[in-house]
């Protein structure tokens, strides 16, 4: 079995702790992280980095942040852009907004694989993914998602959309793995140190009653990377 984590942070190498993982994204929460994760990657292969600014950490923004973040990316054409969003339960959603989209016009500009964030938020998010044609948008990577199937419907016309699961989703009363399309199935850590990859991967299996799950989700997250 082969796995890569799809969404963990610095403080969390998962390929270095567990079994059958050969690669994982390292999301960046802040501008601080940035040239940790460039360093990570030069030092080790089976990392990709993503670089953004967390709805968390918005207060902490300097000006021409933008501009920085675009000088990043253009230094590697497979630098991705995250971890970026809204979250209802933080305050100062004017500046999350204006944070994030501008983050996420960068990564359409630069066709750039983009992990987003979203809690409480889904109307926002929601509103910003309409005001481009479907085919304009990146490939996307919804964060940790476990919603309801009214969102899960909305953010499926998106062809370039899949969901990364973890433990959260997948032992959660509300699991919706049924309804995910295989195909979009991406699987993290979100760098929770309890939360074993390949249990979860099995986990899944059995929901989808589908023996073939291990190789489909390593398949997918190999795509949205272009993992060689």
């Amino acid at each position: 079995m082969k796995i890569i984590d799809a969404h963990t942070h610095t403080d969390y190498i998962t390929h270095d702790f567990q079994t059958d993982v050969v690669g994982c994204v390292c999301c960046a929460t802040k501008e601080s992280e940035w040239q940790q994760i460039v360093d990570l990657m030069q030092t080790d292969n089976r990392v990709y980095g993503a670089f953004g600014i967390h709805p968390w950490f918005v207060d902490d923004v300097k000006d021409g942040f933008d501009l920085r973040l675009k000088q990043v990316l253009n230094a590697n054409s497979n630098y991705m852009v995250g971890e970026i969003g809204l979250d209802k339960y933080k305050p100062n959603m004017e500046k999350q907004m204006d944070v994030f989209v501008k983050q996420f016009n960068i990564a359409v500009e630069l066709k750039r694989v983009v992990s987003l964030h979203c809690v409480g938020s889904w109307d926002k998010i929601l509103h910003v993914l309409k005001q481009y044609k479907n085919k304009e948008l990146p490939k996307m990577v919804m964060h940790n998602f476990n919603e309801n199937e009214k969102i899960l419907a909305q953010l499926l016309r998106y062809e370039n959309m899949y969901f990364s699961l973890s433990k959260n989703a997948v032992y959660s009363k509300n699991c919706r793995i049924e309804q995910i399309p295989n195909n979009k199935i991406l699987l993290e850590t979100d760098a929770k140190k309890d939360c074993v990859l390949k249990d979860i991967i099995l986990k899944i299996s059995n929901i989808k009653n589908n023996e073939n799950m291990p190789n489909i989700i390593y398949d997918n997250t190999k795509q949205v990377l272009n993992y060689a």
